[in-house]
């Protein structure tokens, strides 16, 4: 757990790195990400993959925090601010992506792919460093740590405007074969 507490704090005010250096530029669109990830709406949080690095097991992309989302009624009058738990599982899926392709060992999306299945087991940390207002566009960045062919973790980051709002630690179970 120390290595993770490193691992963390060293990533909370630089991104991991630059989206746009990534030898894989992608377009993939919701359509898309929805034959890769077991999510749908409402709880679909990944709008767009943008980048792919399969080699180091990077991958970056995108959502637009709808204005209107009605979480902001609640979270909070008059002061809206996007969840954290939301944020973090807005990663975790973009995770859950780079897993697809890792096991995949493709940058195509093919057009009978099947959703990675899998159950969250853990968060190892999380900081919440900057707030997400409505109508952000959130620019997400995930990083293999380890997998093993069944436990994958990853570590990820959220940006709005160049500035690291969440960066988290996760771990999954990749279920079936």
């Amino acid at each position: 757990m120390a290595d993770h507490e490193k691992l963390l704090r060293s990533h909370r005010r630089k991104p991991l790195f630059d989206p746009g250096a990534l030898p894989l530029q992608v377009d993939y669109r919701r359509d898309a990400i929805q034959r890769i990830i077991p999510h749908r709406d409402p709880l679909l949080f990944v709008d767009r993959i943008t980048g792919l690095d399969l080699e180091q097991g990077f991958i970056a992309g995108e959502r637009t925090i709808p204005a209107d989302d009605p979480v902001f009624t609640g979270h909070f009058p008059g002061a809206p601010l996007y969840p954290g738990n939301f944020t973090v599982e807005m990663i975790g899926q973009l995770g859950l992506c780079m897993y697809y392709f890792e096991t995949t060992q493709t940058a195509e999306i093919a057009s009978d792919a099947e959703p990675v299945p899998a159950r969250a087991t853990r968060i190892a940390g999380a900081y919440y460093l900057e707030p997400i207002p409505p109508g952000a566009r959130v620019t997400l960045l995930a990083r293999k740590i380890d997998f093993d062919g069944y436990f994958a973790s990853m570590i990820g980051q959220a940006l709005v405007d160049g500035k690291i709002a969440v960066v988290v630690i996760g771990e999954v179970m990749i279920l079936g074969d």
